[in-house]
């Protein structure tokens, strides 16, 4: 894989992983936003494949979601596509990943992991969490619309993961309450969905009817 960041001496690369059912608005303003809060040369948009958390959830197929992102990130140069989920078999599990991109940008690469701040409560429990924290420079946790950190979260962190706390880098972004799961609800009541997605986005959904039929489960109550 031919890459231009390469001929950098040290590429700043945030990565943003997610189910992308479908890319969003709020997905490319927060990417925004850290990309340049943290003087970042690309976001990588990682589609999981099978993500650990939704096993049993109904998803859309990686080909319809890759293409989503491949159009919604078209026309930002800083951000771009990444496959390597989607191509790997089972559990899209974040701790491969990062190794597979430490690998491939080299040590002097600062490799950034964007999450949702109310999720690093949560990454104690993720799958090797110690194995991710070795291979980023940094945890990018994004302020959302319900949670803000409290500086005392720190201590909290490195409680449940040693080195948590050090790893992470608040990130404020725009307080934007767009969701995935609201999205879906929205195309299978016929309700409008111009101006939560792009418009390339929104044409391709009703092209391929995706979400027409999507089942109300009780899992579609949180965001995606």
């Amino acid at each position: 894989m031919n890459d231009p960041l390469l001929s950098l001496a040290s590429p700043r690369i945030g990565l943003l992983g997610g189910t992308f059912d479908p890319i969003h608005l709020a997905h490319l303003i927060v990417a925004q936003e850290v990309a340049t809060q943290l003087h970042l040369d690309r976001i990588l948009f990682i589609p999981a494949n099978v993500p650990p958390h939704k096993r049993n959830h109904m998803i859309t197929p990686g080909h319809q979601r890759r293409a989503m992102v491949e159009l919604a990130i078209a026309d930002e140069p800083r951000f771009a596509l990444c496959t390597l989920e989607l191509e790997r078999e089972g559990p899209s599990y974040t701790a491969d990943t990062v190794t597979q991109l430490r690998a491939f940008y080299g040590s002097a690469a600062h490799i950034y992991l964007i999450l949702g701040a109310d999720m690093v409560g949560t990454f104690a429990q993720w799958h090797v969490p110690e194995k991710i924290l070795q291979q980023v420079t940094g945890i990018a946790a994004m302020h959302r619309p319900d949670f803000a950190p409290l500086p005392t979260a720190h201590a909290a962190w490195d409680a449940q993961l040693p080195g948590l706390g050090a790893a992470i880098i608040t990130v404020p972004v725009p307080q934007i309450e767009i969701s995935a799961t609201g999205i879906r609800k929205r195309v299978a009541q016929h309700l409008p969905i111009r101006y939560l997605v792009t418009d390339a986005v929104r044409t391709y959904i009703e092209t391929h009817g995706l979400y027409r039929e999507w089942p109300a489960t009780p899992e579609e109550g949180g965001a995606a």
